[in-house]
């Protein structure tokens, strides 16, 4: 999609391109409508195309207030094409809400950003003693529409414990090297003695390594579960979404391939909750556990594992041309005792980080 963004500056204030006006019909179906939006001055205009003069009169328009938030909704589909959606509400009145998508993540990223410091501006300002303005994108061309469309999204923004980072701050111990990558294991805390046993049968193992290519790419590809990622995930035979839960979070069912498990093993597949999120300085984390879902029950030829805990961390580098992968996982095989020792588990984990 042909986007064409600008820089934005404190002194003018403005950014423009692309974006996407989601909106709800009768029966509460959402659907998107392509739009141009220009953010300027405290306001936000929207035109049909890319306005040919400034003195074009935009469809809507709507002013960015300190009465304004801006909320991150993460990823949603229609009509088969993937959003990265966010809200713009009104603190007094949560029904008095507008809700947009972008094509990827940092063209939203910079969207809200840029909104955020609009409204922030607006407090502080001169503008802050003014009367606010109701938040709607009213029609300019007529008057006579006085119902305004409630754009209220229904996604929740969930934080738990589970979206705590699996990758926290501890100690890590480097123990070896393969097909380019750093490998860690997880130190043990001699210090705890009241740890739990299945915890330390199953310590974590995370690899380090570096990709050329911006870290929305490398995110898009991890998040993808189509037939594509076979082509760099050789332990991955087949994935679908089980259920969508939020714009960040998501239930997955992913079928691993038989071809690298050890000989007369069972296939393995996962039930895990995802979730997603980008931090600001353009680093995206993906986290996974495995949860017990009536939608996906246990499949005959196949033996589920238990991620413990699991997840990516990539970070850009070399001015963004890079990007930096972490890459965890504790899994529980479910391996009989008596068949396979430890020593195979671990192989089989190294194996599927990279």
């Amino acid at each position: 999609m042909e986007t064409r963004q600008m820089d934005m500056e404190k002194s003018h204030g403005r950014m423009e391109g692309w974006l996407y006006l989601i909106r709800s019909n009768r029966f509460g179906l959402q659907y998107a409508r392509k739009r141009y939006f220009i953010l300027e001055q405290s306001c936000l205009k929207s035109f049909k195309s890319q306005p040919s003069s400034v003195s074009e009169e935009p469809l809507r328009s709507a002013v960015i207030d300190s009465c304004i938030r801006v909320t991150d909704n993460g990823r949603e589909s229609f009509s088969r094409k993937v959003f990265f959606i966010f809200s713009l509400y009104n603190a007094s009145n949560h029904n008095d809400c507008l809700k947009l998508g972008a094509s990827n993540p940092e063209e939203a990223a910079r969207w809200i950003h840029s909104l955020q410091d609009v409204a922030v501006e607006a407090g502080s300002g001169s503008n802050s003693k003014r009367r606010w303005q109701p938040y709607r994108l009213n029609d300019s061309k007529s008057v006579t529409r006085k119902h305004s469309v409630d754009w209220t999204s229904s996604a929740n923004m969930h934080v738990d414990a589970m979206t705590s980072d699996v990758i926290a701050p501890s100690q890590w111990k480097i123990f070896g090297c393969k097909n380019g990558l750093r490998l860690f294991k997880e130190a043990k805390d001699c210090s705890s003695s009241e740890r739990v046993p299945t915890s330390s049968d199953y310590p974590a193992i995370m690899a380090v390594g570096v990709i050329e290519g911006t870290c929305e790419a490398v995110f898009r590809t991890f998040m993808s579960l189509g037939l594509s990622r076979s082509e760099w995930d050789f332990c991955f035979h087949n994935g679908s979404v089980v259920e969508h839960l939020d714009g960040h979070t998501d239930i997955i069912h992913i079928q691993l391939c038989r071809d690298w498990l050890p000989w007369g093993m069972s296939r393995r597949d996962l039930v895990l909750r995802r979730y997603w999120r980008r931090e600001d300085d353009g680093t995206y984390v993906i986290l996974c556990h495995s949860v017990i879902h009536s939608k996906c029950p246990p499949q005959q030829g196949y033996v589920r594992a238990c991620l413990q805990s699991g997840g990516f961390v990539m970070s850009p580098s070399n001015e963004g041309k890079e990007c930096v992968v972490k890459h965890m996982l504790s899994i529980d095989w479910k391996l009989w005792r008596t068949y396979l020792p430890k020593t195979p588990a671990r192989s089989m984990t190294i194996r599927m980080l990279g």
